[in-house]
């Protein structure tokens, strides 16, 4: 959805009956015009017929972390015991809510069911997520509590030194929090979750939404063997290398034993498996396929930290939006591509028409 669009789709949520003539006066831009915006609305499914009616159960819930994410560069190499000058910078984290925030930025209604402790962390979370357009009502806050921070301390190379996460509010979003949300849950049109919920949470979403689209990044090997009970129940996994090592217990030591440990997952009852290959793309398998897809490399990589989450969100993006797989693919491909051109692991340039471009490039 670009700029615009979303504007015309603004002023007909606030008046579904307003006409091309006032939408165009509104905008200053020709009837014509608006037609076409309100066309491409209709067919991405963002509007239903002709009355201009809103498809207002088209959403996405993420359930999992939203962090802040500190981090600190020295300009010095490391030394124990000493006060490193340097650079401190933060912004909004946590992959479900980092993927979340991606599909926002591709134009989806999307809400937000997470835990933040009563702190300005937590405020920042709140108010920063809903600023870019995250639904946040329904998000749980802690009293007493600390928000979800993750600190990392790179050096003077810009090598990981260390890093300290503490995402301890996370425990409160528990069965008790996610069963008073189970209409907002049952009417999405896809969940996405991470597996830093605990336990009890991941094991009460993947035995009672069974129906749904669920969306699952292992983030870690840690947080993939927290799964690995329960992949039998899951739509679409998004591991690295090492994390389906992890899941399907299996050595990779070469192109057959990657098959071989994917289609494990697939026979267990997983739908969509996206292996994620790096600079050499993505491998995806269902009981019908099996190919590997990627574009060629971006010639600046600014950041790579965040090319995982953007892929993601474009794969979900196309297959919410009911798009054949190749083409699925390519969004999360571009995505991830359009993310490791930035310095921040969100880009807020992101958009469909970006992922277009950049798709059409890679076809020449």
């Amino acid at each position: 959805m670009t700029e615009r669009e979303l504007e015309v789709l603004n002023i007909i949520k606030e008046n579904p009956s307003v006409s091309l003539t006032e939408i165009s006066e509104k905008l200053g831009i020709s009837r014509n015009t608006a037609g076409v915006y309100i066309s491409n609305l209709t067919k991405s499914g963002y509007l239903l017929g002709r009355a201009y009616v809103v498809n207002a159960d088209d959403y996405i819930v993420g359930i999992g972390a939203a962090n802040v994410d500190l981090y600190g560069k020295s300009s010095i190499a490391i030394r124990k015991h000493f006060d490193h000058p340097g650079k401190i910078r933060s912004n909004l984290g946590g992959v479900s809510r980092n993927v979340i925030e991606n599909l926002t930025r591709l134009g989806m209604k999307t809400k937000m069911l997470t835990a933040v402790g009563d702190d300005l962390f937590g405020s920042y979370i709140l108010s920063e997520s809903t600023k870019i357009g995250i639904d946040m009502k329904e998000v749980l806050t802690v009293q007493g509590s600390s928000s979800s921070i993750f600190m990392q301390v790179l050096d003077d190379q810009n090598d990981m030194h260390l890093a300290v996460c503490d995402m301890t509010v996370i425990s409160n979003i528990d069965m008790e929090y996610l069963s008073a949300k189970d209409s907002l849950i049952r009417g999405a049109k896809a969940v996405v979750f991470d597996p830093s919920l605990p336990d009890e949470s991941i094991e009460y979403l993947l035995e009672n939404y069974t129906d749904k689209m669920i969306f699952v990044d292992p983030v870690s090997d840690v947080y993939a063997a927290k799964i690995r009970p329960y992949i039998s129940r899951i739509y679409a996994l998004k591991p690295n290398l090492s994390e389906l090592k992890v899941l399907s217990g299996k050595e990779i030591n070469s192109k057959k034993e990657l098959i071989a440990a994917g289609r494990s997952l697939i026979e267990k009852g997983v739908r969509r498996l996206f292996v994620s290959l790096g600079k050499d793309g993505c491998l995806y398998m269902d009981n019908d396929n099996c190919f590997e897809m990627k574009f060629a490399p971006a010639e600046h990589v600014v950041n790579a930290s965040g090319a995982g989450d953007a892929f993601f969100a474009g794969v979900i993006y196309g297959l919410v939006r009911e798009l054949d797989i190749h083409e699925a693919i390519k969004y999360g491909l571009a995505a991830g591509i359009i993310t490791i051109n930035c310095a921040q692991a969100i880009n807020p340039e992101l958009s469909i028409d970006a992922l277009k471009r950049i798709i059409k490039e890679n076809e020449k």
